[in-house]
C-alpha cells in the first residue's frame, strides 16, 4: 500500500493489481495498468489506467527507441498522480488515459533521455 497526498486535498491509498493488453475495436488499443485506490481508507475501487498504443509510437518517434515495461508503468503512474492532484471526483478517477497530447508531459519530470 502507498500513499499519495494530492493537490485538491485528498490523501490517496493505492496499490498496483496488475496490467492487461486492451484491443478495442471502436477505442484505442493499448495497455491497461489497474490499481486499487481508496481517498478514505475504507472504501476501495479499481482505477483504469490505459497506456494507448497511439501515445506510445508518439513517443518513440520523438525520442528514436521505445518504452521499455518498466517505463510503461513509470506513465501509468504519472498519469494516476496527475489525475489525483486534478480529481474532484471518484467517478474522474476510473478511466484514465495516457495518450499522444499528455505523454510527454508525463515522462519529462524522470529524464528519460539522460
Amino acid at each position: 500500500m502507498k500513499t499519495y497526498s494530492g493537490e485538491a486535498g485528498y490523501v490517496y491509498q493505492y496499490y498496483f493489481i496488475e496490467s492487461q493488453p486492451r484491443k478495442r475495436f471502436w477505442r484505442q488499443a493499448g495497455t491497461a495498468f489497474l490499481f486499487n485506490v481508496s481517498r478514505d481508507a475504507k472504501t476501495y475501487f479499481v482505477t483504469e489506467v490505459l497506456v494507448e498504443d497511439s501515445a506510445l509510437e508518439s513517443w518513440a518517434k520523438a525520442h528514436g527507441r521505445t518504452l521499455d515495461e518498466n517505463e510503461r508503468y513509470a506513465a501509468a503512474k504519472m498519469r494516476l498522480f496527475r489525475a489525483f492532484d486534478e480529481s474532484s471526483t471518484v467517478e474522474e478517477l476510473r478511466q484514465i488515459r495516457v495518450d499522444p497530447a499528455n505523454i510527454e508531459s508525463l515522462l519529462e519530470p524522470l529524464h528519460l533521455d539522460s
